[in-house]
């Protein structure tokens, strides 16, 4: 899928854009990062539902891999006496994996890229902002990347969807 559109051959019998989980299901080279968002029924619905906006930051496969941790693990943190290795329940593994997912949604139907205000995920106390990489760019988004603490991640493509948006990211937001 190349455009900023949805698929032409992806038409829904309402003739409305497809929700943003249908388009999830297209994007093959996201495709672990909605493998993980399947498993969390509350995060699921959220992309199903026409009347929760929501602007998906979607992680590359090649983004998330880089991690070198995998989001049901968690960020390594070193346990008292220094080792890494910590044995992850199913329930820290789950509250990893909504953590991580949270800090990847937005609770807006799309970006404003003119305001200066860090925009709130849905990871409580986690925030993004829009910062101008380019100018000139013939559409507005093209010209922005996200920052989130002293990391940041470029914008790849942009994806309308009849509850929000997805844009596709070049890196993953932390969820530490």
């Amino acid at each position: 899928m190349a455009s900023d559109t949805a698929p032409e051959d992806f038409v829904r019998p309402d003739n409305k854009l497809p929700t943003v989980f249908d388009l999830l299901v297209l994007q093959r080279g996201s495709s672990i990062f909605f493998d993980y968002l399947r498993e969390s029924g509350t995060i699921s619905k959220r992309m199903k539902d026409e009347s929760e906006k929501s602007t998906l930051l979607l992680p590359t496969n090649k983004a998330v891999v880089a991690l070198g941790w995998k989001p049901h693990q968690g960020p390594p943190k070193p346990s008292p006496d220094g080792d890494v290795g910590i044995e992850i329940t199913e329930a820290m593994g789950k509250a990893n994996v909504e953590r991580w997912l949270s800090a990847h949604i937005l609770p807006v139907d799309d970006i404003d890229f003119t305001s200066e205000n860090p925009i709130p995920t849905l990871l409580e106390g986690r925030s993004v902002s829009a910062l101008k990489t380019h100018t000139g760019q013939s559409e507005e988004w093209k010209n922005y990347g996200l920052v989130q603490g002293d990391g940041a991640v470029g914008l790849t493509k942009r994806i309308p969807a009849s509850n929000g948006v997805i844009y596709v990211i070049d890196g993953t937001i932390s969820s530490e």
